[in-house]
């Protein structure tokens, strides 16, 4: 008698396979996320220091701090906020409103910190409202709410 040999894969190997893929691809997908937004938040950081510089340069220029001509607190909608940006641009960065880059997914904003104080306190939120960093004339980042 003779006894069949099959060639190939069983159902079972088959499902197997797919679901070790499947698990693979969940965490790999969920660590690349965290990288992401982890990366978004340096490249603010970054812009916060370069606006840190920018306004030190623009002090030593005129004898005051720029701040932005909308209030912060209402400027973290869309269409305020990508117009904050290119604000800031503008004033701050040799006339360049699209200094900002808008795939960081950051609004910024410069204002006054206290009534009388001098300085300034430039804020980025991030566009998803979980994440603030600040950043004041004293060249320190506080990103303790990321």
């Amino acid at each position: 008698m003779k006894v069949k040999t099959f060639k190939g894969f069983t159902l079972i190997e088959l499902l197997v396979v797919v679901a070790i893929i499947g698990i693979l691809g969940a965490v790999g997908t969920i660590a690349y996320s965290g990288y992401t937004k982890g990366a978004r938040i340096t490249a603010a950081k970054n812009t916060l220091m370069q606006i840190s510089l920018a306004q030190s340069e623009f002090f030593s220029n005129s004898g005051y701090y720029w701040t932005s001509s909308e209030d912060c607190a209402n400027s973290y909608t869309k269409d305020a906020g990508e117009a904050i940006n290119q604000e800031v641009g503008r004033n701050l960065f040799s006339n360049n409103a699209n200094y900002i880059d808008s795939k960081i997914e950051f609004y910024f904003c410069i204002e006054e910190p206290d009534e009388g104080a001098s300085g300034f306190i430039a804020t980025a939120v991030y566009k998803g409202g979980s994440c603030t960093l600040t950043v004041s004339d004293s060249n320190v980042v506080d990103d303790s709410s990321c």
